[in-house]
């Protein structure tokens, strides 16, 4: 095994083509990014990706990106970009960024034997100095995943490297331990609305002022809905039993998850206890129940939220003005013609038979608009390639 101790401001041509020599004979380098250190090979090597994949106890099915020296050689690769998809990527590389792109690779090039088979390529152009001379020096992509086994933690300087991996490496390029272990934030362009695969270093509000788009996603592996009332211990709740009922004998219940919130800012209480009878009458229980205020985070984790009456969704529209295209008022949603009384009653205050009646008629709202639920939650299962087991 070599190694080489570099200056991330100044590193030796000669360590940038001793690396390079490495990659052409077939051999695994370790070298800096702009975020973690990186395993890389020559990916057109059919036993170059075969020892990556065995050093790393990676799958096969979960392919490496590849780091290359600018945009133009992406589309040297893989075609002419889309116009918008060119733009955005001007806007974020180079930078601590991976973007999942179509895979075009054509069948006429060495990569293809061992990416053709996926739809999607990660593409990198990491702000590394030593990264971009390589790049430039070997002329060809090369992988860039991080240099850890995979499914444990990432690592933070050459000294746990080697503690993995140790003789196992062709050659090591040490600049210093890492800065931060997120790694790169992965944005999948193949998606509209643009999908963050994974949140790492650069978060989503920044890519959103980066890009002057509001609408990018973090992908889910959940639908989640909320329902809103005031002080979340009548309305709501019995409405998250209700939902949590029907969807618990659907195939989509593992991944369907019903919480609930209230417009006021109050302290933690268990559910009304009239609110928690008339649910026991109906086969559902609610008494581990908790009610908490509506939050950005509660808003930013939900795909829908539905309110029980008129002033909760105008609450949610004013102080969450970003999240308009999430708020629901129970009985409008869907409906052809204009109700006269579009809000649920609030039962707080009055007797059981109020409550029966409340109950009764989330119950039948909530069965209205289930299959409208159905659908907003198919499109999340496509949009976020949810397996449905």
């Amino acid at each position: 095994m070599k190694y080489y101790k570099i200056d991330p401001e100044n590193p030796r041509l000669a360590a940038v083509e001793k690396a390079a020599k490495v990659l052409k004979t077939g051999g695994i380098i370790v070298y800096p990014t702009d975020t973690l250190y990186g395993l890389g090979i020559d990916p057109s090597n059919n036993n170059a990706i075969q020892k990556l994949y065995t050093l790393k106890g990676r799958l096969k099915s979960n392919p490496v990106s590849l780091m290359v020296d600018s945009i133009d050689t992406i589309e040297a690769y893989s075609g002419p970009l889309s116009e918008e998809t060119h733009h955005r990527l001007m806007k974020l590389l180079p930078g601590k960024f991976t973007a999942l792109l179509e895979n075009t690779i054509s069948p006429n090039r060495a990569l293809y034997e061992n990416l053709g088979k996926q739809n999607k390529i990660g593409w990198r152009i990491p702000d590394n100095y030593f990264c971009n001379m390589l790049s430039i020096v070997y002329g060809k992509p090369i992988s860039t995943t991080s240099a850890n086994i995979s499914g444990k933690d990432n690592v933070t300087d050459i000294s746990q490297v080697l503690a993995h991996f140790g003789n196992k490496l062709d050659l090591v390029i040490d600049s210093g331990p890492v800065k931060n272990i997120s790694g790169s934030t992965i944005i999948d362009f193949t998606k509209t609305p643009l999908m963050i695969v994974r949140e790492g270093e650069v978060k989503k509000h920044e890519i959103q002022a980066l890009l002057n788009e509001s609408d990018i996603r973090i992908k889910k592996d959940f639908f989640n809905i909320v329902f809103v009332c005031s002080g979340n211990i009548c309305r709501s709740p019995m409405a998250e039993g209700i939902l949590k009922a029907m969807m618990a004998k659907t195939r989509f219940r593992n991944i369907v998850r019903v919480s609930s919130a209230g417009t006021l800012q109050l302290p933690p209480n268990h559910a009304h206890e009239l609110a928690e009878k008339i649910a026991d009458a109906n086969e559902i229980n609610i008494h581990s129940h908790l009610s908490r205020h509506i939050t950005q985070t509660i808003v930013d984790e939900a795909d829908i939220i539905i309110s029980m009456a008129v002033d909760h969704v105008n609450y949610l529209r004013k102080h969450f003005p970003n999240d308009k295209h999430k708020f629901i008022l129970l009985k409008e949603w869907k409906r052809t013609r204009q109700l006269s009384k579009p809000s649920v009653a609030d039962p707080i205050g009055h007797d059981i038979n109020f409550f029966s009646d409340t109950f009764a008629e989330l119950h039948s709202e909530i069965k209205r608009i289930l299959p409208f639920i159905f659908a907003e939650l198919k499109k999340s299962i496509t949009y976020n390639e949810i397996e449905v087991k």
